[in-house]
């Protein structure tokens, strides 16, 4: 299948790679508390602020937070209850929704949006809602028409139109004004105006507002007691919270906080704030048999190739990391990035291994290096997930020169956005 890498692409996921020389070490047979200490430490030197994390191992939690919720001090220091906005880890919540209501038999995922919402998608060869569900619809994304300077790294059109709030058809219709990028079903690329079609598609069909039905049918089932989607018309995050950061690329005040972004600018694509330890109760959730049974996971699981190492399924990433114990397993979860928080979710597919991992600055001018960025990420995630320490990031001639099996080397240019 072929790809075409949108703004919004580019922006909302990534590959993670294990590299080779990390596959030699050997992984650790319980929860080394140590290794992830140390781990979390580098991510956050490099991070250039806060960061929090949680891993699980079957019965054993290891959480830990450094940092200040605020660039200047402010707030105090970060906790492992803090929440962020997670971004597109939303989408895995609003597909479990559809794929509970497909069971149903309130839907039908092999239909378009049209026959439930006749003129949201302004084409004639409209996309199944199941290839919306796994971007291999076609659609383009809304975000490169809100913030078009967005794509050269320019802020000027955010802080122009950041607190701006959209009813979810007019994000649609940003996202719609164009052709398809692609016949549906012939290629992939990742669309956030996809996943507000189908926020709006979960209220036809249930008649209830989203907040309402992901209260109702996921956060409550799943005991994610801190979790919520922001009502219309708000802005910020209640709680405790690092503080979200976009990098400026202005010398003489290098941050800008993004709290007061409209949250009705994220929504079903995104709009989703949690703790970490929610997130993997989610996670955990979507395994166990609280919200899908085993033919809806699976079917949740049917991945297509995306062209970047990874498998996207119905809401959910599919991503073989290398562990030494099982090189081709493949662990699920997805990636966010919510215009300053960015979160990195994986799990294995019994729910025995789990690792959430966010940090609060979105880094588009280069005030952290992206390849110790990348690396140091992908040594939080190796270390919860396969209990291995990656080491340090080698020269630059020796990565290029290693095989990198599918798995942490396009992160930073892969989650900013959704």
């Amino acid at each position: 299948m072929g790809r075409h890498l949108t703004v919004a692409g580019a922006l909302a996921l990534s590959l993670i790679a294990i590299p080779t020389a990390a596959q030699a070490q050997p992984a650790s047979a319980g929860l080394d508390e140590q290794l992830l200490d140390r781990r979390l430490e580098a991510l956050y030197d490099v991070a250039d602020h806060s960061v929090v994390a949680e891993v699980r191992l079957g019965g054993d939690t290891w959480a830990e937070a450094d940092g200040t919720r605020r660039i200047d001090g402010g707030g105090g220091r970060v906790d492992e209850d803090d929440r962020v906005r997670i971004a597109s880890l939303t989408k895995s919540m609003v597909a479990a929704v559809l794929l509970q209501l497909q069971s149903e038999g309130e839907v039908d995922l092999d239909r378009t949006l049209g026959d439930y919402l006749p003129g949201l998608l302004p084409y004639e060869d409209e996309p199944t809602i199941r290839q919306v569900m796994q971007h291999t619809g076609g659609l383009s994304d809304y975000f490169a028409h809100l913030y078009p300077s967005l794509i050269e790294n320019d802020l000027s059109d955010f802080y122009a139109g950041y607190r701006t709030d959209y009813e979810p058809e007019e994000l649609v219709a940003a996202g719609t004004e164009g052709p398809l990028l692609f016949e549906p079903g012939t290629a992939w690329s990742y669309s956030n105006t996809g996943y507000i079609a189908l926020g709006l598609l979960v209220e036809e069909l249930t008649g209830d507002d989203l907040d309402e039905v992901l209260e109702d049918r996921v956060f409550d089932p799943a005991d994610l007691d801190d979790t919520y989607l922001p009502r219309e018309g708000s802005f910020g995050i209640r709680g405790a919270n690092p503080a979200p950061y976009l990098t400026t690329g202005d010398a003489d005040d290098p941050y800008f906080d993004t709290t007061r972004l409209s949250n009705d600018q994220l929504w079903a694509a995104g709009g989703v704030v949690a703790p970490m330890d929610d997130v993997n109760d989610f996670y955990r959730a979507l395994t166990d048999g609280t919200l899908l049974d085993e033919s809806q996971l699976a079917e949740m699981r049917q991945y297509v190739d995306t062209g970047f190492g990874y498998g996207y399924g119905l809401g959910l990433t599919g991503l073989a990391m290398g562990c030494p114990d099982d090189p081709d397993e493949v662990f699920i979860g997805h990636t966010g990035g919510g215009l300053g928080h960015q979160t990195y979710s994986f799990h294995s597919l019994d729910g025995e291994r789990q690792t959430t991992v966010t940090w609060n600055v979105d880094d588009r001018h280069g005030e952290a290096d992206p390849e110790e960025l990348s690396w140091a990420v992908s040594g939080v995630l190796v270390a919860g997930l396969c209990g291995v320490d990656i080491g340090e990031l080698p020269e630059a001639s020796a990565l290029r020169s290693q095989d990198l099996p599918a798995a942490v080397a396009a992160i930073q240019e892969s989650t900013r956005l959704g």
